[in-house]
């Protein structure tokens, strides 16, 4: 019996001696590297690489600005599996038809494509009443967060509602807030590739836009082909510097972003190419996630080697004095402005004078021979506010 305690003992005591010595003598070294090779540096910092996309399911953003992740929720087309029910992150879109239009039909030459947030009732309600109308090869899509914001009211029935009569919502499961408006136009991009990849543009606006459609069709039309498939045009910023300020709303640390932005079309509207979106959702997975969603938008479109193409017809940043902003007259030769209220517009598309000029000025500025607009121009405008 005591020589069973005696060697328990001795086996307890030798193993808290190898311990100790394991402990004292630390991790292990690393290997050294291959001959001839040197040592190998290490790696530089920077954000993990993103999975690259299904040709199903949009990437998701997992960006610092999101505030929380997004829930799934049934996405209510009528179809199995897919993104939404093969993982966790925003849902699909859901809107009438399940895509483009009626099954079967054509796609339209235009898609709309306004951002919206779902309290914004009155904005959505006056874009289908002047410039967003379905009519002549047109579609019109709005894009929206949850309806269930965080220390907000539940809007989900109103907006249950509005999208069963008017079918022309996608809906996400993600806090629509501002920081999170770069995963909105990537799930956007997700669904124009998997539901109408065979639009040939896009009109990518805010809900507060006055937007001439009938000028910007004809100015669509009369593009060269060639143009055409790599098409990005709206109010060219180059050259801006991030804001450096903690202050404002779109503070850039140098950390994260150094230097000056690329050239990049103005996020309260341009027209692209939609031939373009499965492309521009691939070099999305390349590209790190910005906040700033426009500037985003431009960083996609470098990485797929293209530049913005400036028009004068948009302003994106209003552009005109405070006594022109509610002239019908000052507004016939731009194809989209903002912003506007809903009564503005409804105002402004209620006045035949804004009708748009035959002689608005094209992609480069020169006059476009009549392709900009309706033919007559607009009837008793005043001479200063011609131009």
């Amino acid at each position: 019996m005591r020589c069973t305690k005696c060697l328990l003992s001795g086996a307890a005591l030798l193993t808290l001696l190898a311990l100790k010595l394991y402990v004292d003598r630390g991790p292990e070294p690393p290997p050294a590297p291959p001959a001839g090779g040197g040592p190998r540096p290490p790696a530089p910092p920077g954000p993990r690489p993103r999975p690259r996309p299904s040709p199903r399911c949009p990437p998701t953003s997992r960006g610092a600005w999101a505030s929380r992740r997004p829930r799934p929720r049934p996405t209510g087309t009528g179809s199995s599996g897919g993104c939404g029910a093969s993982r966790r992150g925003p849902g699909r879109g859901t809107a009438r038809g399940g895509g483009c239009g009626p099954p079967g039909a054509r796609p339209p030459y235009l898609l709309l494509a306004v951002k919206s947030a779902p309290g914004r009732f009155a904005q959505r309600q006056a874009v289908r009443e002047t410039w967003g109308r379905e009519a002549g090869g047109v579609r019109r899509l709005f894009l929206l967060g949850s309806a269930r914001g965080e220390h907000q009211p539940d809007l989900g029935p109103l907006v249950g509602r509005e999208s069963r009569r008017h079918g022309d919502l996608l809906l996400w499961d993600f806090q629509d807030v501002a920081f999170n408006r770069t995963l909105k136009d990537l799930l956007f991009l997700g669904w124009l590739a998997r539901r109408c990849p065979r639009v040939p543009f896009v009109l990518r606006a805010e809900d507060d836009a006055f937007v001439h459609v009938e000028a910007l069709l004809g100015l669509l039309r009369g593009l060269d082909p060639a143009r055409a498939r790599t098409l990005y045009l709206g109010q060219v910023f180059a050259r801006a510097a991030p804001f450096r300020s903690p202050g404002s709303p779109y503070y850039v640390p140098e950390s994260f972003y150094a230097g000056a932005y690329p050239a990049y079309a103005g996020g309260g509207g341009y027209v692209f190419a939609g031939r373009l979106g499965p492309w521009l959702l691939r070099a999305a997975a390349r590209v790190a996630p910005f906040p700033i969603e426009d500037v985003y938008a431009g960083l996609c479109f470098r990485a797929l080697g293209l530049e913005p193409r400036a028009h004068p017809g948009f302003r994106t940043d209003d552009g005109l004095a405070e006594a022109q902003r509610d002239d019908p007259c000052a507004h016939r030769r731009l194809l989209l402005v903002r912003p506007r209220g809903p009564r503005q517009t409804l105002r402004l598309c209620g006045d035949p004078r804004t009708r748009p000029s035959p002689t608005g000025a094209g992609p480069s500025g020169q006059p476009a021979d009549g392709r900009l607009g309706l033919r007559g121009g607009a009837p008793h405008c005043s001479k200063w506010s011609r131009g």
